[in-house]
């Protein structure tokens, strides 16, 4: 999601569901410094949210976030575990980071 839709990665589901989002800019939109509650439903419930809707998302599951993590820390020091395990999953990994890139 991070790598694909980091417009909405990281943006609580609770609160995108009550206010008015600029998805051009990624923020809340704003009137007279005070946030823009919603009046129409927001877009997950229209079916255009990447991530999904808060009773069926499409983010990852705990264990895969902490993957991501792992892979993370160990790209960022250039060391790897040798594990069977690790190699597979950092190939994974390393694929969706070069897809994302491209796209």
């Amino acid at each position: 999601m991070a790598l694909f839709h980091s417009e909405v990665a990281f943006r609580d589901c609770q609160h995108c569901q009550k206010y008015l989002y600029d998805e051009e800019a990624g923020k809340v939109r704003e009137h007279n410094e005070q946030l823009t509650e919603l009046i129409l439903p927001p877009p997950c419930r229209s079916g255009k949210c990447a991530k999904g809707t808060p009773d069926n998302p499409k983010t990852l599951s705990l264990k895969n976030q902490q993957t991501y993590q792992h892979w993370k820390e160990c790209k960022a020091v250039g060391q790897f575990p040798n594990d069977d395990i690790v190699r597979k999953h950092a190939a994974v990994i390393q694929e969706l980071v070069d897809q994302s890139q491209e796209y």
